[in-house]
């Protein structure tokens, strides 16, 4: 299962004690929006059996009815050994006994039946959708979790999946010129339909695009195997009306540039397309720069992450042999091993991996797997360290969970979280130069500041003091994005450096394990 590596999470609540007389319903009441036991019942049902730790449900759960005074503050709850009450404005209006530790369905029959009495008598909480009050309880729910685990409503998730697994639509980039919208990419179904760079698009199905990015975009998307009629125009032609037949699209997430000896790559995030992009930028750079190739520069600085098993894969098209990374988690198949396949779609030319603060769970994996394998060299400040893996549950209302249930492990056999990637080469302390750096590694100087890193790594999973030391070896300063790149051109260029600062990097991973 392709699970995506995901952060954010918060929690609300209120505590404390309220009289227990009861209140008498309003006479007249709205109709309010139907809450569905089933949402709860998948949500708490995949927390009790998934979460990387075992969690109490009556704990949780009562932090999710709590979180109902973020819409209403007069709603209050109150829980003790046996039973949960719940009062609006100071009055009871529900109570029941409290469902044991670890029933989900239990605490699901409770949380809607809760609701639907304090919706007899809260105007606030009659008022607001239902959508609105899932997002409220699990928000409050998976806050008592990590802070990478979370819940996302329907609307925000469908377009989440459009990213991470593609949607149906014409294979169409657009951006604004005035009141026009120009083509400024065209992919598959459009492609093949003549559309091109350049032209604009004047109509969708007979309705006058506009210049409204999102609002076309939208419109353009559906059910793939549909059909839509796209009206497109070039400065001195006439109109073309084409029909197009809508197929899945996969956000290409992959951009690369060529220069004279060297291939700059950047991958943004990945996706279900990240490897196929990713491979086809590669063997076009290699075909584009022939023998005259020093190598390639990987950029992932400010990759928030995404699918894990890309990741794996983008890590695998470069590494012939070893393990790439290991999973470890309370779920039995959360526990996984990754080895690498013998083929390197780069075939040995030397690589450099570019990270900073913002490179993160996915895009860490991959960088931590190729320096421990000697297969890149890392440069930049160190990565984000978030070393878990979210597994998603669509739930029936279409919205997602996301929950952590499993650490990551690199091949040295450290983990991500918390640590991070340290680069070998570091360029964000000092404001050093690429002519200082580059003189610090060929010289050894290097090398004492290595064995000190591997020194901290090794005791910083229970070393608060070793891990404040590690994060703060090479902490993200500004210092121009143009030096990371230079550096690693710099490496691409001399072997030999190259080669010591991959030995750095190998001898420092060795003496982990």
């Amino acid at each position: 299962m392709a699970v995506p590596l995901a952060a954010l999470a918060f929690a609300v609540g209120c505590t404390g004690d309220a009289p227990k007389q009861a209140i008498a319903a309003p006479a007249a009441a709205e109709a309010p929006a139907l809450i569905s036991e089933q949402v709860f019942s998948v949500g708490y049902s995949r927390i009790a059996e998934a979460y990387l730790q075992p969690v109490d449900l009556r704990q949780l759960g009562t932090d999710g009815l709590k979180a109902l005074a973020t819409i209403d503050p007069g709603i209050s709850v109150v829980r003790d050994k046996d039973s949960v009450r719940l009062y609006v404005s100071g009055a009871s209006a529900f109570e029941a006994p409290a469902p044991k530790p670890g029933d989900a369905a239990g605490w699901a029959n409770l949380t809607v039946r809760a609701v639907e009495r304090a919706r007899l008598h809260s105007v606030a909480l009659r008022a607001a959708p239902a959508e609105r009050i899932y997002q409220t309880v699990f928000d409050a729910v998976v806050g008592g979790l990590d802070g990478f685990s979370r819940y996302t409503g329907a609307q925000r998730a469908t377009g989440e999946r459009a990213q991470r697994e593609g949607y149906g639509g014409v294979g169409l980039a657009l951006r604004s010129s005035g009141d026009r919208l120009l083509v400024s990419e065209s992919h598959g179904p459009s492609e093949r339909a003549g559309i091109r760079p350049g032209d604009v698009l004047l109509a969708v199905d007979g309705a006058a695009a506009g210049a409204d990015e999102s609002a076309v975009a939208e419109r353009l998307r559906g059910p793939t195997g549909t059909l839509v009629l796209l009206t497109v125009g070039r400065d001195g032609q006439s109109p073309r009306r084409l029909p197009v037949r809508r197929e899945r699209v996969i956000p290409n997430t992959v951009a690369s540039t060529v220069t004279a000896h060297a291939a700059l790559i950047k991958v943004e995030r990945f996706n279900a397309g990240t490897v196929a992009n990713l491979r086809e930028a590669v063997l076009n750079a290699r075909a584009a720069l022939g023998p005259a190739a020093h190598g390639i520069v990987l950029d992932l600085r400010g990759n928030p992450g995404g699918l894990l098993d890309q990741a794996v894969a983008v890590a695998d098209l470069f590494i012939r042999r070893g393990r790439i990374i290991t999973t470890e988690g309370r779920h039995p198949d959360s526990r996984q091993r990754f080895e690498a396949a013998p083929d390197d779609v780069a075939d040995g030319l030397p690589l450099v991996v570019l990270v900073d603060a913002r490179t993160a769970s996915s895009a860490e994996v991959v960088a931590a797997a190729l320096q421990d394998s000697g297969r890149a060299v890392v440069v930049g400040s160190a990565s984000y360290g978030k070393g878990s893996v979210q597994t998603v549950t669509r739930l029936p209302n279409d919205g997602e969970l996301f929950l952590t249930w499993s650490r990551i492990y690199t091949p040295a056999g450290y983990s991500l979280h918390r640590q991070g990637v340290q680069p070998m080469v570091c360029t964000s302390v000092d404001g050093r130069a690429a002519d200082s750096l580059v003189e610090e590694l060929r010289s050894g100087g290097a090398r004492p500041h290595a064995v000190q890193l591997a020194g901290w790594r090794a005791q910083a999973s229970n070393d608060e003091t070793a891990l404040t030391r590690l994060r703060e070896a090479c902490p993200w300063k500004e210092h121009g994005a143009e030096l990371d790149v230079d550096v690693a051109k710099r490496l691409l260029a001399e072997p030999q450096l190259y080669q010591r600062a991959v030995a750095l990097a190998t001898s420092s991973a060795v003496a982990e394990r």
